[in-house]
């Protein structure tokens, strides 16, 4: 059975044996595209790109478009709805703490900050509950 490496060697050689017996400056047969292709895979563009003497820019274009540049580059974002949240019910500040401070963020990127005192706890608890839209 052929390894991995079995096969881009495989496919190397055809590509030099194509560069030797060329006319001119023609364009890469299908065929050898195909073989670039089948080995993306098992191995990355870069590489491949390095070790058949590819454009990076003509093998991105042949790759199959299975997911956009964007997902592949950041993780995607699940939106949970409040109710499926098991949310704790606070704990009242001990008399020890002469504040509250507290900082809440929505995914749209609004930070509500607070610092309130202490005997202002169920107005801060309402205040959050109003600002994240429970």
């Amino acid at each position: 059975m052929a390894s991995a490496s079995d096969d881009l060697v495989r496919t190397r050689a055809l590509f030099e044996q194509w560069r030797s017996t060329r006319q001119g400056r023609s364009k890469i047969p299908d065929e050898l595209w195909q073989a670039a292709v089948a080995l993306h895979g098992r191995y990355s563009a870069s590489q491949l790109c390095r070790e058949l003497h590819l454009s990076a820019g003509a093998l991105r274009s042949r790759l199959p478009k299975t997911t956009p540049k964007t997902a592949v580059s950041r993780p995607v974002f699940v939106p949970l709805p409040a109710e499926s949240l098991a949310w704790p019910t606070p704990a009242v500040p001990t008399a020890a703490a002469e504040e509250i401070r507290l900082v809440w963020e929505r995914t749209d990127g609004t930070r509500l900050h607070l610092c309130l005192p202490l005997s202002q706890w169920s107005q801060a608890e309402a205040l959050c509950t109003a600002f994240l839209g429970l």
